[in-house]
């Protein structure tokens, strides 16, 4: 059994940080096999005890994910973990633009897959594992967190107009051409911009999001697949349910299926 705690930043770190969640599973559980999804935020992970394998689709290789991990943006449904013995994972869920923005690391390296945590980020990563392994209490965890980004955000630069352009794609509510037109620049220029500071080109950053969007409605109890289509931004429900199996491997009814309880994709739609 995934058992999970989760909370929302420091209200300062709202607009780069989604959630802290931390996922635990007890050493004689059975094996679990998550299937990862297509998100358009990044992701800081911690693992304190067993680290989970990654065993990409169409091959019976597996290969161990490290003690901290930074996932970048996911465009396609490549990989599945499989967690055994005892996990403990503590993850920081990123908004688009949010890792970008506090580090100033470029995200399109980081595109599809997970590198390990010291080679992005330094020393700095591995102070921080230390710290927070040396405490098990979630909550003393979080203010660790907060008091390491809210120093961060002090060196970092404030939210420009392009970051806050397509925040307005990711929420559906204006289109690539309309996010480029608020900042004054071609499309073109814009997805050199969408990939460097989000890792993924503005058409998918909203594919992405939409698909995470028609998740979050669905689990929240909204209505039908073809009222949850015309709510995200879809044409007809038939373009949903081809991105369904596009992002997500198949129809609506089979992806929300494999999405269990505390799957991290809930917490990253909500």
């Amino acid at each position: 059994m995934l058992m999970a705690e989760s909370t929302i930043p420091d209200v300062v770190l709202q607009p780069f940080i989604h959630w802290y969640v931390q996922r635990e599973t007890l050493s004689n559980d059975k094996e679990i096999v998550e299937p990862v999804f297509p998100r358009a935020g990044t992701m800081l992970e911690f693992q304190f005890a067993a680290v989970y394998d990654v065993k990409a689709y169409g091959t019976e290789l597996l290969r161990p994910s490290w003690a901290t991990t930074v996932i970048g943006p996911i465009d396609s449904r490549k990989v599945r973990l499989v967690l055994r013995d005892r996990v403990e994972s503590l993850v920081v869920l990123f908004r688009p633009f949010g890792l970008y923005r506090l580090f100033g690391v470029p995200i399109s390296p980081l595109r599809g897959a997970g590198t390990e945590g010291h080679a992005v980020f330094g020393p700095q990563v591995s102070l921080l594992y230390e710290r927070l392994g040396n405490t098990s209490s979630f909550a003393d965890r979080v203010k660790i967190l907060d008091s390491f980004f809210l120093n961060r955000l002090q060196r970092s630069n404030p939210l420009n107009s392009t970051a806050l352009a397509m925040r307005q794609l990711v929420a559906g509510r204006c289109s690539v051409g309309a996010a480029a037109k608020m900042i004054g620049v071609g499309e073109r220029q814009l997805e050199r911009k969408s990939l460097e500071c989000a890792g993924i080109s503005p058409k998918m950053l909203s594919r992405v999001s939409r698909f995470q969007r028609a998740i979050e409605k669905h689990q929240a109890g909204y209505g039908s697949w073809m009222e949850i289509a015309h709510e995200v931004g879809y044409y007809d429900q038939m373009h949903l349910i081809r991105d369904f199996h596009d992002l997500g491997g198949g129809p609506p009814t089979q992806v929300m299926k494999e999405i269990a309880d505390n799957h991290l994709i809930s917490f990253s739609c909500r």
